[in-house]
């Protein structure tokens, strides 16, 4: 009776440490957005609704993938490309198949930054001039060049070019190298939709992901990245869409990476595990673009 008492008793206290533990809602509402943007309305008036989600790293779309379902439901065709793939665990298909149709490799070799493996922080912004060096430009180039006039997308959906989201390498030499081919006229959607946070989300992002990675021995990106480019932060979005709608179908999508990648999905959607799909979303409640056109 004593053995049963002290399991119940230790149970409780688990419970109750878990619910000490747990974020409110006012909590996570540090992390949305104060900002207003005017609501987008150019997507609804596209007749040819196709287009391309263009990443270095499939996960990167989590902060548009609300929108992404959200086209994909209005009748768009949509898919992914990316360097780096995950299979869904236990699965023989990729998260992006949950939002559009899936998600392919730009380069079948995977081979667009040598040296690579040698990098302590691959992670870590590096100067402008130093990215072109670094990537093999004409090889993902001529790549993307074929596959995205095949597809022949009227949008195409990237991060955005001067930050990268928050540094990483990967994320500006593709997104400028995607812009390039569009203002070389080498590629001929109508525009580029550019995911980007607000100076809020961005500031409550660092203030609470710099000191746990400190913690954990590693350096921050998004903080030296701002410094390293004389930038405040990300481009400042043109437009807001609302993805209430699609909250179920989004954290079903962040939830469907495998363990090593939903690691990394917690320093940006922070405490997105910790609520169901309605409340989360209820909070952040909206994505945002920057639009470039010719």
């Amino acid at each position: 009776m004593r053995t049963i008492k002290l399991i119940t008793f230790a149970l409780l206290v688990l419970t109750v440490t878990a619910c000490k533990n747990k974020p409110t809602v006012e909590e996570l509402k540090k992390f949305a957005a104060i900002e207003i943007y005017p609501e987008d309305t150019y997507l609804d008036t596209i007749d040819n609704k196709r287009a391309l989600i263009i990443v270095a790293h499939d996960d990167d779309d989590c902060m548009m993938s609300g929108t992404i379902a959200k086209l994909t439901a209005n009748g768009w065709t949509i898919k992914q490309l990316s360097f780096e793939v995950h299979n869904m665990p236990g699965e023989n298909r990729n998260p992006a198949h949950i939002i559009c149709e899936g998600s392919e490799k730009i380069l079948e070799d995977g081979l667009y930054r040598p040296g690579r493996d040698t990098i302590k922080y691959t992670y870590m912004p590096i100067p402008y001039d130093e990215i072109k060096k670094q990537f093999l430009y004409e090889k993902v180039a001529n790549a993307l060049i074929t596959q995205i006039n095949e597809f022949n997308p009227t949008v195409i959906f990237t991060l955005d070019n001067i930050k990268g989201g928050y540094g990483h390498p990967d994320h500006i030499f593709l997104s400028q190298l995607v812009l390039d081919l569009f203002n070389e006229d080498k590629i001929n959607p109508q525009c580029i939709y550019q995911s980007v946070l607000t100076k809020h989300i961005e500031v409550e992002i660092d203030k609470y992901v710099t000191p746990k990675m400190e913690k954990w021995g590693y350096p921050q990106a998004s903080p030296a990245a701002n410094e390293l480019y004389g930038i405040d932060g990300m481009p400042e979005a043109d437009v807001q869409i609302n993805i209430t709608d699609q909250a179920e179908i989004k954290m079903a999508y962040l939830r469907a990476y495998p363990e090593n990648v939903r690691k990394n999905l917690r320093k940006f959607l922070i405490h997105y595990e910790d609520f169901d799909a309605e409340t989360f979303f209820s909070v952040w409640d909206r994505e945002f673009f920057r639009i470039i056109e010719k």
